[in-house]
């Protein structure tokens, strides 16, 4: 994420999409601040603010919700899933 202006902004939350070959999504999975790396509640002015989601296509087919962090485990998706793509949405909830 990054703040061009002179103002100090609210970390967003995060929708990410899994699509497929034809871009239609697969998962949607919203993550809070904490949960993509997020250590404080402000992004300064003028600022970046890397972060990293590891998602793991496999397992109990997706029902379970992100756990919180900190975790050691990814959150699981379908195994039949053929992920192609993805979407990254910033928003305030």
């Amino acid at each position: 994420l990054k703040n061009t202006g002179s103002t100090p902004l609210e970390v967003p939350s995060l929708e990410v999409t899994l699509t497929d070959t034809q871009d239609q999504a697969l998962v949607r999975r919203v993550l809070a601040p904490a949960q993509f790396g997020a250590s404080t509640a402000m992004l300064a002015a003028h600022s970046e603010l890397a972060g990293v989601v590891t998602m793991k296509v496999s397992g109990d087919g997706g029902r379970g919700a992100l756990p919180s962090l900190p975790s050691s485990e990814p959150p699981a998706l379908p195994s039949s899933l053929r992920v192609a793509g993805y979407r990254i949405l910033a928003f305030y909830p």
